[in-house]
């Protein structure tokens, strides 16, 4: 992630000013973009971030929605189309990226680029729905989130709500969250300090460690990687497990692995029954 951005977007985002020139990486030519809108009467918010990174950050009282990004591209004609947008429809807000690239006819050039890292800040009790295609994302301090992210890290803290995570590839931490349900194609997959239950329902590749929750933790299906499950209140449930080693420890309901293809399975603390397939 471009920290150097960050720090300028967000200090300026909280002290109400106008964004400053940040340095970063591969940015021969830059620009700052700037949107936005008061939220009276939001009760949802729609973001759709194209390349580059992107921070959602809730605040306890905020009463606008405000978008500031630096563009970033290798020729001027490029930066031109980069920019960002926030509009209402009704009760609803949008904030948005417009990139070269989102033209069906594009065609990237030789050393050519072009992305937008942004920063927004919202009223932290709208509910957020967000599609990121690339660049690593954060979301903190929300209501509930839905976010479908395609590629790069994603890091989710402090959703008081529920939230729906689908990921493509990259990495995904959570940390604090009402309940929880993911899609996870690629990449390690860390949940921890859930008030209701997780629900797993796809893992393709990459290890899972979930731990503190106050619900029940479903796995519905996991293709690779090791499954490690810890401080759980409910029951912890594995429908199918193709390879990779499950563990589960400190589990005041049951413990259940119906399928198993291969690695092992271990447990420690179960306070319910413990149901797990037979080794042969």
């Amino acid at each position: 992630m471009r920290t150097g951005n960050w720090i300028a977007l967000f200090a300026l985002v909280a002290s109400g000013m106008g964004p400053a020139a940040a340095s970063a990486e591969n940015c021969d030519f830059r620009a700052d973009r700037n949107a936005g809108v008061d939220a009276a009467g939001v009760v949802k918010i729609v973001i759709h971030a194209g390349a580059g990174d992107l921070k959602v950050r809730g605040a306890a009282n905020g009463r606008r929605i405000d978008a500031q990004g630096v563009a970033c591209a290798g020729k001027q004609a490029l930066l031109e189309q980069l920019q960002v947008t926030v509009r209402r429809e009704g009760n609803v807000a949008y904030v948005e990226t417009q990139m070269p690239q989102d033209k069906e006819d594009w065609s990237w050039g030789k050393n050519e680029y072009a992305y937008i890292d942004l920063g927004v800040t919202l009223p932290a009790d709208i509910t957020i729905e967000a599609v990121d295609s690339s660049g690593d994302a954060t979301f903190e301090d929300l209501r509930s989130l839905t976010v479908q992210d395609s590629s790069g890290d994603l890091d989710i803290a402090r959703i008081s709500g529920a939230l729906d995570v689908g990921d493509s590839s990259g990495d995904v931490e959570i940390e604090k969250a009402g309940s929880v349900r993911v899609r996870d194609s690629s990449g390690d997959l860390n949940i921890d300090d859930v008030r209701g239950d997780v629900v797993v329902e796809n893992d393709s590749s990459g290890d899972i460690e979930i731990a503190q929750v106050d619900g029940g933790v479903t796995v519905d299906n996991d293709s690779s990687g090791s499954i490690r499950v810890e401080d759980v209140r409910g029951s912890v449930t594995v429908n199918n497990d193709s390879s990779g080693d499950i563990y589960a420890g400190r589990v005041k309901g049951d413990f259940t692995v119906k399928s198993d293809s291969s690695g092992s399975i271990s447990h420690a603390g179960i306070g319910g029954k413990i149901s797990v397939p037979r080794e042969d």
